[in-house]
């Protein structure tokens, strides 16, 4: 029997498909165009050096090559005409992606372990790198060897410690299930480390870790890039003790253990973390919700766990019996369903991760009656419970807390559509029913000047409804009708059982069934009125002929393209805030030849000028009412490159290395009276005071606050001149960041929100003659190419 064998071409062509197919896709992020060009051509010279090398087997490459161009019948025409046009427009097609006008943002490669130094000096002494240990994991190990009981004692004492800490400062961004998913996490670029990865701490060194924490973002060498690692300088905010407590905790809580030369010591923790392992394969109920849960809902379930304190919205208290998603009708308990939707997928825009990863379902199933436990008022008892069923010192039932079946009954769905839309707004502004406390566009903006608060006492804002991406419970994903509908099933049922413990009440007896379908669809077409926000780094620009606006109402706006990017609470230097009310910022950029202009817009509940009467009338009594202010960040010309190694200022301020410009406007006050003002300063890092220009006017700046919106306006030259600053040219990728300080919530000086660095483009002009003239040139020239060598070829023949 005849072996199969490919023919050498076809090898050749298997190799460079396969080599496309590799470069283009097993090494995220996705290869650029122009490297993809410069590799592709590496592994065409490659294969024809290969085949070239020996005559037969050349000789076998180019038959069939040879075979097309000299043969002669209506086949091997057809094929000559084919690649004869097919080449020189592949060709064409490829020259014309490089010379096109380029809008993708400059590559930034990361280095995910650069390599440390050899020694560290923080907290006031020198570390060697090369030989540091953890040296409370030394402690542990030391007791383990003398009593193994005492061992575990101490050990978990030391890992309550670490996760302590971690929780009140480390989870807002690294997430409760330690993988990079914090509330925060997608407001950063590049994005928090995920500690379940394989890849990361479980192939590191303690050191490394202990390096990387104490020193942060500001630590990183230049091979790490992108340096702008929002990653804090720990070791100005923790001491040397509860780093390496959080250090043991992060190996506790992921079941892995650190890279360790010592076999001794690298055999012993080993061994420690294989028996915590098997005890937590068959953990449930107390045990595991000790180990999941009460970082955050408390020991004995009073929603008071050490990451408590700086959260906005608090975790649940199950002393209570209250909970605020629910689909049972009306007063009614939630049914166990509920309860465990909530722990399986989390709710969108809070703390409360989706534990699907780490938990099965009999795990999360195990959870609920430890939940019901926590009751003191008795209302997961049945009715006809006995008092001495009850515990005396706590009211805890003692017995098999009951289960809710019943189900509100979803019915009778109203089509989406105008006429219901508009129905729906004109229930939706009837006194009393929405607009009192959503406004009257749905922002959340109060309007009937109450203070509201839940039933345990915290205040609270009502839904942002333009903004989809915050709602816990109620937005499903996606595009399509069948997510639409599915997402006004879920505003019916939040609009008829309403949210238990707050005060959105029940309308069954105050809106009929029909105006409640009518209202949840207009509640629905409110996320249009709104622009999503993205996962585009790149902020562009549209140019405009003549004078820029100089208000922010100017239809000139509509023209320019929008971006929402996702902004992040400054938690990195003190003073910190943890609690955000503003979590994203709309930007439209509009430049002509000598100016450009910036209109940012944020939805923002409260018109916080000191004195505005509305605003002080609902403001938090703990809270001390600043002014709402506003701010856009460039470097300086020579601060950053996007040509080799990318090159940003840090996150923040830069540093002195890497300067930067901020603008800024602040919306004043009305009592006592104080003007809007605008003021460029110059920062170079976060240590360091901002420098105010007190001589230079260029910064125009004026804002507009509207029923639950500020739109500012922010217009300079282009030209950065004697001061340093950037230079907006066409075709450069400038890094921009964005910041927004939210009087109401106490926001002043360090405390505010603002995003990471992003890109601003304003894009470069065509030149039609470059753009198609060189591609059809050099098609033309390699179509004649092709001309001459098949007549050559032909020639041959005769």
């Amino acid at each position: 029997m005849k072996r199969f064998k490919i023919p050498a071409f076809w090898q050749a062509v298997l190799v460079i498909v396969a080599a496309y197919l590799v470069l283009n896709n097993a090494f995220p992020p996705v290869t650029p165009t122009t490297l993809m060009i410069q590799y592709m051509i590496v592994v065409v010279v490659g294969v024809l050096l290969y085949f070239s090398f020996d005559d037969d087997r050349f000789a076998e490459f180019k038959s069939p090559i040879l075979n097309v161009m000299r043969a002669d019948g209506v086949l091997h025409t057809s094929l000559r005409w084919f690649y004869l046009l097919a080449i020189p427009a592949l060709v064409g097609y490829l020259v014309y992606g490089v010379v096109k006008p380029s809008f993708e943002a400059p590559v930034e490669l990361r280095q995910v372990h650069p390599a440390p130094p050899t020694t560290l000096r923080v907290f006031n002494k020198r570390f060697d790198l090369t030989k540091l240990q953890n040296p409370l994991r030394t402690k542990l190990l030391a007791i383990f060897k003398k009593n193994r009981d005492e061992g575990w004692k101490a050990y978990r004492a030391e890992v309550k410690k670490g996760r302590n800490i971690f929780y009140s400062n480390c989870f807002y961004c690294h997430g409760d299930l330690l993988d990079g998913g914090g509330v925060f996490a997608k407001g950063f670029n590049p994005a928090p480390a995920n500690f379940q990865d394989v890849g990361t701490i479980a192939q590191l060194q303690e050191a490394f870790v202990f390096w990387r924490i104490t020193t942060g973002g500001p630590g990183l060498p230049k091979e790490g890039t992108p340096w702008n690692s929002a990653m804090p300088v720990w070791h100005e905010m923790l001491s040397e003790e509860d780093v390496w407590q959080v250090i043991t905790f992060l190996y506790d809580y992921v079941g892995q253990v650190p890279r360790m030369w010592d076999q001794e010591r690298s055999k012993a923790v080993t061994g420690i973390k294989e028996e915590i392992l098997k005890k937590r394969a068959g953990m449930k109920g107390k045990e595991l919700y000790a180990f999941r849960c009460a970082a955050c809902h408390g020991e004995k379930g009073a929603g008071d766990g050490p990451a408590a304190k700086r959260l906005y919205p608090k975790p649940r208290d199950f002393t209570t019996g209250l909970f605020k998603y629910k689909t049972s009708p009306g007063k009614d308990l939630p049914r166990n369903e509920d309860l465990f939707n909530t722990i399986k997928f989390g709710l969108t825009g809070t703390v409360m991760p989706a534990w699907k990863s780490l938990m099965t379902d009999e795990q999360i199933n195990s959870l609920l009656p430890v939940i019901k436990g926590f009751d003191t008022f008795g209302v997961w008892a049945p009715a006809d419970a006995p008092d001495d069923a009850f515990d005396p010192d706590t009211g805890i039932y003692k017995g098999k807390p009951i289960s809710v079946t019943e189900k509100l009954e979803i019915k009778n769905q109203i089509p989406y559509t105008p006429e219901s839309i508009a129905k729906g707004k004109a229930a939706y502004h009837k006194k009393d029913t929405c607009s009192a406390c959503h406004g009257q566009d749905g922002r959340g903006n109060i309007t009937s000047g109450k203070r509201l608060k839940d039933d345990w006492g915290n205040r609270i804002w009502p839904r942002d409804q333009t903004e989809p991406w915050t709602w816990r419970v109620t937005n499903v994903p996606g595009d399509t009708p069948e997510a639409r509908d599915a997402t006004i099933r879920n505003i019916f049922t939040r609009l008829s059982v309403g949210i238990p413990g707050t005060p959105m009440p029940e309308h069954t007896k105050t809106v009929s069934e029909e105006n409640r379908w009518n209202i949840a669809n207009y509640v629905y077409s409110l996320r249009t009125t709104h622009t999503s926000l993205t996962d585009e780094s790149v902020v562009r620009g549209t140019k405009v002929s003549g004078q820029l606006p100089n208000s922010v109402d100017d239809k000139a706006w509509q023209t320019a393209d929008a971006t929402t990017l996702k902004m992040v609470p400054n938690i990195i230097k003190e003073d910190r805030l943890f609690t955000p009310l503003t979590d994203a910022v709309t930007v439209r950029t509009l430049y002509n030849d000598k100016e450009i202009a910036f209109l940012l817009t944020i939805d923002d509940r409260t018109d916080s000028r000191p004195g505005e009467p509305v605003s002080m009338a609902i403001q938090d009594r703990s809270l001390k009412m600043h002014s709402d202010a506003f701010a856009i960040q460039f470097p300086k010309q020579k601060s950053y490159t996007t040509k080799g190694v990318t090159v940003k200022p840090l996150f923040r301020h830069g540093d002195s290395a890497h300067p930067t410009t901020i603008w800024y406007w602040n919306a004043g006050a009305v009592k006592p009276k104080a003007a809007p003002r605008s003021i460029l300063f110059d920062a170079t890092g976060p240590n360091e005071k901002l420098q105010p220009r007190s001589k230079d006017s260029s910064l125009i700046a004026t804002g507009k606050w509207h029923s639950g919106q500020w739109q500012v306006l922010m217009k300079r030259p282009r030209q950065g001149g004697k001061s340093g600053d950037v230079n907006f040219s066409e075709g450069q990728f400038i890094p921009i960041s964005l910041a927004n300080w939210d009087g109401s919530n106490g926001e002043a000086g360090s405390k505010h929100t603002l995003t990471s660095w992003y890109w601003l483009l304003l894009p470069p002009q065509a030149n039609p003659l470059k753009t198609y003239g060189v591609p059809i040139g050099i098609a033309l020239l390699v179509f004649i190419l092709g001309l001459l060598l098949i007549r050559s070829q032909r020639k041959k023949v005769i």
